[in-house]
């Protein structure tokens, strides 16, 4: 008799890293938070009983994600009481919901991958004790590693290893399948230390005694840890949003290959929509002469002025793009207003107002990778192009000038320079 599966979906964590970007649990995507998103992901994938865990100041919202989607009804949405015992601890959390007859899936909330993946590591790993998502990665990347023998069964996990001493090209990415529920949960409470790795001690005890198989993996993967990912996975989602998350077109009328612009929004006959895909939503309005290029998503009752160039952008819903903006390769969330601007590769959370001929620019003068202030260190973004990564709620005032890769947490003056 085949045992049933739990999902333990993680979304305690305070997107620290993502500072000054709100909780990424509910950046909008083609109009649905990130949460949503990945469980829509994870549930075509074949997983369901869905325990989410969230914390203090997401759980109510949770709560009502789950409430307004069909098949999320079911979930159990529980709250991981204590931040420092991190992601040992939601997993603890989690399994107080968790049978131990049952199997179990463990997934991150920041890692959109093929949906097929899910099933496939259910069968890949039906002679083992479990298995894990291990990516196959091509350059570095700052991370845990799989070592692994001859048979793919997995010896441990080495995390962030210096470049050029991985154990392997298998990045080891939070999909991660149990037969034994009651072998894990003893591993987790015999830790002596529940902390950023408490996790990957229980884990690696886990080994020692038990069989898990490397699931390798190649196909596309996207991960949210510092902001600029945002525009990584905001592109990934438009891009595949037909084949996984199954947009609802029947409302939605394809006017040219891969445009799709909902039965209610208003095109002027002069706009050009180029190369999709291309998403325009509900109620939106796009204006004379204005230039669309995918892959783009324009949210609901969102305007595109007269003359807009919007290109390979997310545009939240009731957002305005005034007359003569560009907006390139950019994330914008809801109620965004802008004024003859240039939005270049820039990530902006909701609720933010840009002054007229406020420009972003977004490449240093000497071509050199942009490098953020992350949590108090220079974190280099590996990008050429990173322009503004502005906080919820700011107004910024008119000729404002913002220099590559910088963080706005609070109002800006008109005609600043910020560096």
């Amino acid at each position: 008799m085949q045992k049933d599966i739990q999902t333990i979906f993680l979304a305690a964590g305070k997107s620290s890293r993502m500072h000054p970007i709100s909780d990424k649990n509910f950046l909008e995507f083609l109009g649905e938070p990130l949460l949503l998103k990945l469980l829509k992901n994870a549930h075509e994938g074949g997983l369901k009983h869905f325990v989410i865990v969230g914390n203090d100041e997401n759980i109510e919202k949770i709560k009502n994600i789950c409430n307004e989607n069909e098949f999320l009804k079911d979930s159990i949405v529980t709250k991981q009481e204590n931040q420092k015992d991190g992601m040992a601890g939601g997993i603890l959390e989690g399994l107080k919901h968790v049978s131990n007859e049952n199997e179990l899936f463990i997934l991150g909330g920041n890692d959109f991958v093929d949906a097929e993946i899910y099933s496939k590591i259910i069968h890949k790993s039906k002679d083992f004790d479990g298995g894990i998502l291990a990516k196959k990665v091509d350059h570095y990347f700052p991370g845990g590693y799989l070592n692994i023998n001859e048979n793919r069964k997995i010896l441990k996990i080495q995390e962030k290893p210096k470049e050029g001493n991985e154990p392997s090209n298998l990045v080891n990415i939070i999909g991660h399948y149990f037969k034994n529920v009651k072998a894990l949960k003893k591993q987790l409470k015999n830790i002596s230390c529940k902390d950023n790795n408490g996790y990957e001690q229980a884990l690696h005890n886990l080994f020692k005694k038990s069989n898990f198989l490397a699931v390798e993996y190649s196909d596309f993967w996207h991960t949210i840890k510092y902001p600029w990912h945002v525009l990584e996975i905001s592109e990934a989602f438009i891009k595949n949003e037909l084949r996984i998350t199954n947009f609802k077109l029947k409302d939605f009328e394809e006017i040219s290959s891969s445009v799709f612009v909902h039965k209610t929004a208003k095109i002027a006959n002069s706009v050009k929509l180029k190369e999709g895909p291309i998403f325009i939503d509900e109620g939106a309005s796009v204006l004379e002469n204005a230039v669309i290029i995918g892959p783009c998503y324009i949210g609901k009752n969102a305007i595109i002025g007269n003359n807009a160039l919007v290109r390979n952008s997310n545009i939240g819903e009731n957002s305005v793009i005034g007359y003569n903006t560009e907006i390139a390769r950019s994330f914008l969330g809801k109620n965004i207003n802008t004024h003859i601007a240039y939005i270049g590769d820039s990530i902006i959370d909701d609720s933010v107002n840009i002054g007229a001929y406020t420009c972003t620019a977004n490449l240093r003068l000497d071509k050199k990778n942009i490098k953020v202030n992350i949590m108090g260190n220079n974190i280099d973004s590996g990008l050429k192009k990173l322009g503004a990564i502005i906080a919820k709620d700011c107004q910024i005032g008119i000729h404002t000038m913002l220099m590559p890769g910088v963080k706005i947490e609070k109002n800006i003056s008109p005609g600043m320079l910020v560096k």
